[in-house]
């Protein structure tokens, strides 16, 4: 991949740029329901706290990777910087892509004074998953911790978490 790459924060004015990518990672999911859902991560918090979306583009400007990280208090670690939604297409020179989106979370992390970073993958075992988490290891991270989920049967009259308003199919 020749294109140099660049880390860069979503606003709300490029919520939209980041659909394509979002639509590729999780088919089903609508323009409606991913700004729904984007637009609270990128509303400022405190600034010792801080939350948002980076995204890595090319030259071009086309978002080719994502995630989504806050700064949080942790027990043992005093400050953690945490990752969460980690979107990387399966394309050519997927590992550079792969190692500026790292790069960028661990600077982010640094910046803001944290001492570990958590990475969070969701969904099944798929191929890309596996291989995220091969290179995670490989940039030194270890799998740590267990997170369980579990999805709940929503009866009627419930509210309307999991009442397919949500635009995901599933």
């Amino acid at each position: 991949m020749a294109d140099t790459l660049t880390a860069r924060l979503l606003d709300r004015r490029t919520i939209d740029k980041a659909y394509p990518l979002v639509r590729n990672i999780v088919p089903g999911m609508t323009a409606a329901r991913w700004t729904r859902f984007v637009r609270p991560i990128l509303v400022p918090r405190s600034p010792d706290w801080p939350r948002g979306v980076m995204t890595i583009q090319n030259v071009a400007g086309y978002i080719l990777s994502l995630f989504a990280f806050e700064v949080r208090a942790d027990l043992h670690e005093s400050r953690i910087f945490y990752i969460d939604h980690i979107m990387i297409p399966d394309l050519p020179g997927r590992a550079t892509i792969w190692a500026s989106t790292i790069g960028a979370a661990e600077r982010l992390a640094e910046m803001n004074g944290c001492r570990a970073i958590r990475a969070e993958f969701r969904g099944g075992s798929e191929r890309s998953d596996r291989d995220l988490l091969t290179s995670l290891e490989s940039s030194g991270y270890s799998l740590a911790g267990v997170r369980a989920f579990k999805r709940l049967e929503v009866t009627s009259g419930s509210g309307s978490a999991g009442d397919g308003s949500d635009g995901v199919t599933r």
